[in-house]
């Protein structure tokens, strides 16, 4: 990686965005960042405010390099999200693959599986989240290696699945142990009242439980 500039005031901030709906919505979050960034920068230059979300990667070479902020006048080579893309169903994944925002991923940092939680937060928590969390973690801690000063996590997710609750609030306490300074904000996503999922409201109090434990970082006492 490049030579990081020094940096006085915390930047870049990772999202994780877990199951169908976390990830539904972080496409469409990804697509309105680069349509508002590049209303307000016409000269497509890398700057500070892009570069909270997205690296400047250089992949001209035989290894990708990515590029640092400098003087917020650089030339854009090609935008990567600082994102880590996670399902246990290849649906919406593979629509990420092949879709109009395809290229902003780095397909080594998508993590599914393929049978799904069945709306169930247990088997999103209990039996996902150990089995993965290892290979969850090595991806956030890549992303955070190429950041020069990292802010905080953004986890998107819905409450009502069992993916997005269940690996969604395994995660949070993940990243709460492993970067335990780091602050972490959740864009959680509750299921409507006449959500046709009998098990949705039980997903989302168990959620709201980690919620309440680990969303933003605790005070030192």
């Amino acid at each position: 990686r490049a030579a990081a500039t020094s940096a006085t005031m915390p930047r870049e901030i990772i999202t994780v965005q877990v199951g169908q709906c976390g990830n539904q919505i972080g496409c469409r979050f990804w697509e309105l960042a680069l349509k508002e960034h590049a209303a307000y920068n016409t000269k497509a230059r890398y700057d500070e405010a892009l570069s909270s979300f997205f690296q400047n990667v250089d992949s001209r070479g035989d290894a990708p390099v990515s590029l640092p902020v400098g003087d917020g006048r650089g030339a854009i080579r090609a935008l990567k999200a600082r994102a880590v893309v996670v399902d246990m169903e290849e649906g919406v994944t593979n629509e990420l693959l092949s879709g109009h925002m395809r290229d902003v991923f780095d397909t080594k940092q998508f993590i599914t599986g393929q049978s799904g939680s069945g709306n169930n937060w247990a088997c999103g928590s209990h039996h996902y989240g150990p089995m993965y969390r290892d290979t969850l973690l090595e991806a956030v801690r890549k992303q955070a290696e190429d950041a020069d000063s990292l802010q905080g996590f953004m986890l998107l997710h819905s409450l009502g699945g069992g993916t997005g609750s269940g690996l969604g609030s395994y995660m949070l306490g993940a990243l709460a142990d492993e970067f335990p300074d780091v602050y972490r904000f959740s864009v959680s996503v509750f299921p409507s009242e006449d959500d046709d999922v009998v098990t949705s409201p039980y997903n989302a109090m168990l959620s709201c439980a980690a919620l309440a434990e680990h969303d933003k970082k605790k005070k030192k006492k």
